[in-house]
């Protein structure tokens, strides 16, 4: 743990590193002792796209090699997921071969990524093919879960092998891609060439070919955001259907809005062009994943024409935006590394993910996307869910940090105990602290759009990756407002408490109250994706079928036996649904029995008694007239709409 100190400007430990077009920089190389010996020539990869309705994918690879003993990876580690998961276990068909004569290989006994074979003398190249599996998204992390009938997003880390020894900057490929017969695509990957469904992309660094994933499909639209501006921002949408292309006129505005008020917060631009790749689809799993020059962004076929989807998910394209600055330009040390064999370290994932998070909810409402009072709406259900944490008393949100790459994959069950990703979460609640902290210190003449400018913007550059510690962010809040920010992030940060860190939201002249008015966020949630949040009454979410998918340890519904993975058959005597169980909640108010619930486990059916007597509580967030308005300082729009 780093020690504490005082109000002064920190002296950095360690100065930022900066990486031209790429992940490493020269020192890095030296520490690889590979000085003296130059990378492999360009890797060749040929990907056949034209079966992805059958869903495989075929790939070829001509790698440059020496004779004798030779390690080739597959890519573990992925920059975006912050998590070993690349999907080793949907390749197939893998063989090798050189000149024309198939070379035997094994696959490492502790490194399942590491495949090790033997170059024939007189041969120096190797060629390797290899398939890869897609599938149907389920209900867990699947990043093989990217292609359908008619439109696909080509994750490259799916088909690349590469060899050992260089840093992934250091090693170049020409890559090259067809497509089914009529189908189109769009990247940000710079193109050579193209040849009916064929497209030859200039040669690329490794690093940069997995961070440019490519999208295609039959029903396409190109959305145009800043028609004759250089640098140029389009939204490239693909999905299952031409209906689904038809986006409001009002929603296209908005994210026009988006671009300009980013500018106006981070006054640069780390990208050559910018592509939002959005994937309207049911069929491929749901994402919103950052690159330097493009997001990829994959939501519910409705996405954009269902008003409660909508809503839902106004902030994931602000979000993937903001990424180009922080976590792409800007990147903790820990989560840089050589290649993508290497672990990460995520202990300053509530800066690359969390500020991410508050600055996505900021440019939502800056851009249109959501109005001031549904971003309120937001706040507040945000505010109660992290303040109604079980598992806050034994977890830190460091922790969540630092254990992220399990996290990601736990269940959506027990999240309230075990607690999960909160660092995207209960980040924005910290920084909206410092947010409103530094106009206080500064009598609003300084805020994080400074600190946004000065520690995300810098210079107008092609892709780069410019590290920070600990030390270097907190000397960078202290040019913006000197404070003792090396306390304020460490209590936030280490602290088992109860409570959420809620000062932000209090400070900047608004506090969490409850009441029977359904929050909007609440509403739009149960009608879009079925899923009823009692999280501020008896503590418990349920799914329209009366499954239980969270009991919070300490409240009612758990304290009186009801558990996740349980089913609810009955309210009251009567069969459950998400209406019967809501009257339920407003008839407690006046009614001296406990609400009985008739719940099935593991096909045994149990009777619960709740003796709660709150009616129907949700959160939202009032005016306290006494104290300054911050918060709406924060999200009003910077430029004139």
């Amino acid at each position: 743990m780093l020690g504490l100190r005082g109000v002064t400007v920190a002296r950095r430990a360690k100065s930022s590193r900066r990486w031209i077009l790429g992940m490493v920089f020269v020192a890095g190389v030296l520490a690889w002792g590979q000085a003296a010996k130059q990378p492999p020539g360009p890797i060749s990869i040929s990907v056949d796209a034209t079966q992805v309705a059958q869903k495989v994918l075929h790939a070829e690879l001509s790698i440059p090699a020496k004779p004798g003993p030779l390690t080739l990876y597959y890519p573990k580690w992925m920059p975006a997921d912050h998590s070993p998961d690349g999907p080793i276990w949907n390749v197939a068909g893998l063989q090798f071969s050189a000149a024309g004569k198939s070379i035997p290989w094994s696959q490492d006994s502790v490194d399942m990524y590491a495949f090790h074979l033997e170059v024939p003398q007189g041969t120096f190249s190797v060629t390797a093919k290899l398939d890869f599996l897609l599938s149907a998204p389920g209900p867990t992390i699947d990043f093989s879960a990217s292609g359908s009938a008619r439109l696909f997003v080509l994750m490259w880390n799916q088909v690349v092998l590469y060899p050992s020894g260089w840093p992934a900057s250091q090693i170049a490929f020409q890559p090259k891609l067809t497509i089914p017969s009529g189908w189109k695509f769009s990247t940000a990957l710079p193109v050579a060439e193209q040849s009916s469904g064929t497209i030859t992309f200039k040669s690329v660094a490794l690093d940069l070919l997995i961070d440019s994933p490519v999208q295609s499909g039959v029903y396409t639209k190109v959305i145009p955001l800043t028609p004759g501006e250089n640098p140029s921002h389009e939204i490239d949408v693909a999905a299952d259907s031409y209906s689904a292309l038809d986006i409001p006129p009002a929603v296209i505005n908005s994210y026009k809005h988006l671009v300009q008020e980013a500018q106006a917060l981070y006054q640069s631009h780390h990208y050559r062009e910018y592509h939002f790749l959005l994937t309207l689809s049911d069929n491929i799993m749901g994402l919103g994943q950052e690159h330097h020059e493009s997001s990829d962004d994959r939501v519910p076929a409705n996405a954009l024409s269902d008003p409660n989807q909508r809503l839902l998910g106004a902030d994931l394209l602000p979000h993937e935006f903001t990424h180009s600055w922080n976590g792409q330009y800007r990147r903790p040390e820990g989560l840089a590394t050589l290649d993508f064999q290497q672990p990460m370290k995520g202990e300053l994932l509530w800066v690359y993910e969390g500020l991410t998070t508050y600055l996505g909810v900021v440019l939502a409402a800056r851009s249109g996307l959501w109005n001031a009072e549904q971003t309120r709406e937001h706040l507040a259900l945000l505010a109660s869910k992290l303040d109604h944490r079980a598992g806050r008393t034994w977890r830190s949100l460091d922790n969540t940090s630092r254990a992220a790459q399990v996290l990601y994959f736990a269940p959506s069950e027990w999240t309230s105990y075990r607690r999960g990703t909160d660092f995207y979460q209960e980040s924005v609640l910290i920084w909206l602290d410092a947010d409103v902290t530094i106009r206080k210190l500064t009598q609003g003449r300084r805020s994080m759009d400074d600190f946004c400018r000065t520690f995300l913007g810098g210079p107008e550059v092609m892709p780069v990756i410019k590290t920070f510690n600990f030390d270097d962010l907190v000397a960078a809040m202290n040019e913006v407002a000197a404070y003792d920010w090396r306390t304020f992030f460490t209590e936030r940060l280490q602290a088992v408490d109860v409570h959420a860190p809620l000062g932000g939201l209090s400070g900047g002249g608004w506090q969490t109250t409850y009441n029977d008015e359904p929050n909007q966020m609440i509403a739009a949630s149960q009608a879009a994706v079925g899923v009823a949040d009692y999280t501020s009454s008896i503590g418990m979410l349920v799914k329209a079928d009366g499954t239980v998918q969270d009991a919070i340890p300490g409240m009612p519904a758990y304290q009186r036996g009801i558990s996740p993975y349980t089913r609810v058959v009955a309210v009251n005597g009567r069969q459950f649904s998400i209406d019967e169980l809501n009257r339920a909640l407003a008839e407690s108010k006046t009614q001296a029995g406990p609400i009985v619930l008739l719940v099935s486990n593991a096909g045994f059916l149990e009777s619960h008694e709740i003796d709660y007597h709150g009616g129907l509580r949700y959160p939202h967030l009032v005016r306290n007239e006494a104290a300054h308005d911050y918060l709406d300082e924060i999200l009003k729009p910077r430029l004139t709409q």
